[in-house]
Order: C-alpha cells, then sequence, then structure tokens
C-alpha cells in the first residue's frame, strides 16, 4: 500500500435481455425535490417496491434505485404503483434461502413499458444480513437499489461506461460474491464487505450470491505494536467456483489500538478504494471456466 494510501486511512480512522433504445435520450432531468411533476410526457421510470422482501428494506430499496436512476439524469420516482409514467422497474424475489446471519435472494427486476412489454431484465443474487431483512438496514439497501440501477441504466443507453480502476474498458467480467471479514472488530465485518462490493460494482463487476464465478473472503489479523498503535493486516483471497484458489492480496497498516473498534464509517470506503485495483486486476486477469 501506498504511503499516499496510508495517510488517508490514518486520517480517516483518527478523525473517525434484448437491445434496448433510449427512450429518456434529451428528457428533462428529475429534481429531487419534486421529482417527475414538471414532465408533461410523462418520461420516466416508476420504482414500485420489490415483491418478496419486507416492506422496510422494499421501501430503501426503491428509492434507493431512484435516486440512482436520478444521478445517470433518468427521470424515476419510488412510488406503491406506476399511475402514469412512461415505464415501471418492478423486482419479484422469487428465491428466498435462510443461512447463517442472513438470506441468499435472488431478484429478478424487469423494466416495463406502458404497455406492459418487458424492455430489460437484470437478475439479482444477493446475500441479505438478517438485521438488514428486519429493519430495512440503509447499506444494504443502497447498494441494492444502486445496483439494479446502474445496470437498467446501461440498458437504456445512459452514459454509464464500465472500466476497470485503471481506466480500461471491461466488455464482460467473472461475477463475484464478498463474504463477510473474518476477524475484524467493530462493525468492520459487514461495513468492509458492503464498501467492497459497492467499489466493485463501481468498476463493473456485477455481484452474484448465489452461484458466482469467484468467491471473495477476506481476513483481518492485528498485533500489538509500540506506543497504543496495533500492526493491522487485511488479506483478501479469490477462490473460482470449482475450488481453484486464484491469488491473494494483502494491505498492511500501523494504526492506533482499538481505532477500528467501534463504526468504521468512512474508513471501510477508504480501505476498500485502497484495494480496489488490486482485487480487480486480480478477477480480470484470471480466466474462470463457465
Amino acid at each position: 500500500m501506498t504511503a499516499v494510501v496510508v495517510a488517508i486511512i490514518a486520517l480517516l480512522i483518527l478523525s473517525a435481455c434484448g437491445e434496448v433504445g433510449r427512450p429518456f435520450l434529451g428528457a428533462p432531468q428529475a429534481t429531487a425535490d419534486n421529482p417527475l411533476l414538471d414532465i408533461p410526457t410523462a418520461v420516466g421510470i416508476a420504482v414500485v417496491p420489490v415483491r418478496g422482501l419486507p416492506d422496510s428494506l422494499n421501501t430503501a430499496v426503491s428509492r434507493a434505485a431512484a435516486s440512482r436512476l436520478q444521478a445517470f439524469e433518468i427521470p424515476a420516482e419510488a412510488v406503491p404503483v406506476n399511475t402514469g409514467l412512461g415505464f415501471t422497474l418492478e423486482g419479484t424475489a422469487d428465491a428466498v434461502t435462510p443461512g447463517t446471519g442472513g438470506r441468499t435472494v435472488s431478484v429478478m427486476w424487469m423494466l416495463k413499458s406502458r404497455r406492459g412489454e418487458v424492455r430489460g431484465t437484470h437478475r439479482q443474487n444477493v446475500f441479505i444480513p438478517e438485521k438488514a431483512w428486519q429493519d430495512g438496514e440503509n447499506e444494504t439497501a443502497t447498494l441494492m437499489g444502486g445496483e439494479v440501477a446502474t445496470a437498467i441504466a446501461a440498458l437504456l443507453g445512459a452514459d454509464t461506461p464500465v472500466t476497470t480502476a485503471e481506466g480500461k474498458p471491461v466488455p464482460s467480467l467473472p461475477t463475484v460474491s464478498v463474504k463477510a471479514v473474518e476477524g475484524a472488530p467493530g462493525d468492520g465485518r459487514e461495513s468492509l464487505r458492503l464498501a467492497v462490493i459497492q467499489i466493485l460494482n463501481e468498476n463493473g463487476v456485477r455481484r452474484d450470491d448465489v452461484d458466482p464465478d469467484i468467491t471473495i473472503t477476506c481476513v483481518m489479523r492485528s498485533i500489538p505494536a509500540t506506543d497504543g498503535l496495533q500492526q493491522v493486516e487485511i488479506v483478501w483471497r479469490a477462490t473460482a467456483r470449482g475450488g481453484a484458489d486464484l491469488g491473494t492480496m494483502r494491505l498492511d497498516n500501523t494504526i492506533p489500538n482499538g481505532a477500528l473498534d467501534g463504526p468504521w464509517g468512512p474508513t471501510a470506503f477508504a480501505i476498500a478504494d485502497a484495494a480496489a485495483a488490486d482485487l480487480v486486476t486480480l478477477i480480470t486477469s484470471t480466466p474462470v471456466a463457465k
């Protein structure tokens, strides 16, 4: 890890389906305070609640998807039912499998025209921690909504180029499941996992917790250093679907004792961002048998 990355992390710790046209090309951009109300042609996407998810979670997911679509300059609004917008984005959780600490969920998303024609689909396979399932925890909902919105925006021809962390175009990437961080103190077990999922998604790596091409596990270890400091090591390991070891990457740093014992906050994203380039390289440079 470079000195710049070390400095950034230390500072944060211390401060703690088919071809789809372009129906939105030239449409007015939705505003955050009054979305879609000033669009006479009713061009836009109504994001409705996800069937099969608890109410608190499906509401948060639909709002996150609408917000992300707006960021792509695609008018969108999270609503209980479409009452006049041009398109509807609906999701159905058609497989929910309970497991240790949460549930593996498969959501089929469909983008439908005003007449009910399916204009695009996206299959989202995710692991939802039990707390998020029960309480609609915001980070998980933001990731789920942001992921599907990015996929739908790409189908609609929005300006969402897929690149690696080095900026190189990537036509097709393996799917990845990121597991919880073993040995992490505080809320790092889940917060670092979620941060890595988001960073990989922003680099074009699609998440799949049901049948991924690659599984990424992570272990964090810390040992006492001197003068109230501890040496922290974080190791990610990539494994192919068949069990083959694809390689590892490691970050380490010296931090104040107990600095990560509570909420990680932006520190999780600083660490994920520092690891992103090497993780994407590891994922994209290794051939994976389909």
